[in-house]
């Protein structure tokens, strides 16, 4: 568990599916606001269930918390997506909003994350912890971008803490372990190492035991294609694949992970 001072709102999502009568159905959800999960979505007669994760309050305020919890039965197949991003306020009391979002893939099922942007506010203070605990047999395509703040407003790195771990573990063993904590006011993350020049940072995980079907150098021929945007592909085991886009602009990145999102989730 993070540690937590005084809590302003504390929002809790609990969400289980698994298949019923040729359909992946919400079988269980528990939600606290200010954290609220839509029905779910069917589309094409296909059996997945798409549900999106609303946040009611507008966004997270010093001492704020959220907890999201996910569980997929065997040969269940879900997507979640974030209504909106989310929006991390100033921190006037010193006091961190924090997230903890646990993930339980069992044999056969598969779970896509579909990217959407955190913003943390001028004088923010963030932490997210990320769990994901997978079956060999289960796939996950996960995304995410987080911002520099409200760059319109002309907020950029004017936040004081961003800190975030993603671990992923397949049959209990840690294959991925992503940890970084921003300082800005305490840190150059324009030099080489970090940043350098750019603003938003995107992420996708790929983890699948049919990762063998992608082309590995196809996808970094892909990948770098959009000249403007620094990006990598890391092959982290047989099973599991790491794409990095480093960018200076928003609308770009978004276009350019969704095509790599969707370029995947076809192929697996």
């Amino acid at each position: 568990m993070l540690n937590q001072g005084k809590v302003n709102h504390y929002g809790k999502l609990e969400m289980a599916f698994e298949p019923r009568r040729g359909y992946t159905r919400l079988v269980h959800v528990y939600q606290q606001p200010p954290l609220k999960a839509s029905r779910e979505l069917y589309t094409d007669n296909k059996p997945t269930a798409t549900v999106f994760i609303m946040e009611s309050s507008g966004g997270m305020v010093a001492g704020d918390r959220n907890e999201i919890s996910v569980k997929l039965a065997p040969d269940s197949q879900v997507k979640l997506k974030q209504q909106s991003a989310l929006k991390i306020y100033p921190s006037h009391n010193g006091e961190r909003c924090t997230q903890e979002i646990t993930v339980e893939i069992a044999e056969g099922a598969r779970l896509e994350w579909l990217p959407e942007v955190t913003i943390p506010f001028e004088q923010a203070k963030f932490q997210v912890d990320t769990t994901i605990r997978m079956a060999k047999s289960s796939t996950l395509i996960w995304g995410e971008i987080i911002a520099p703040g409200r760059e319109m407003r002309g907020e950029i790195f004017d936040y004081q803490s961003f800190q975030s771990k993603y671990k992923i573990f397949v049959e209990e063993a840690l294959i991925a372990f992503d940890s970084f904590h921003f300082k800005p006011q305490e840190m150059n993350l324009s030099t080489i190492g970090l940043l350098e020049r750019a603003y938003y940072i995107g992420s996708l995980w790929i983890v699948s035991p049919q990762v063998e079907n992608l082309n590995i150098r196809e996808l970094q021929e892909m990948i770098q294609q959009e000249s403007s945007i620094q990006a990598s592909v890391t092959k982290l085991t047989d099973h599991a694949i790491h794409c990095r886009w480093l960018s200076k602009e928003q609308r770009t990145l978004h276009k350019e992970i969704n095509r790599m999102f969707e370029h995947v989730a076809t192929i697996l």
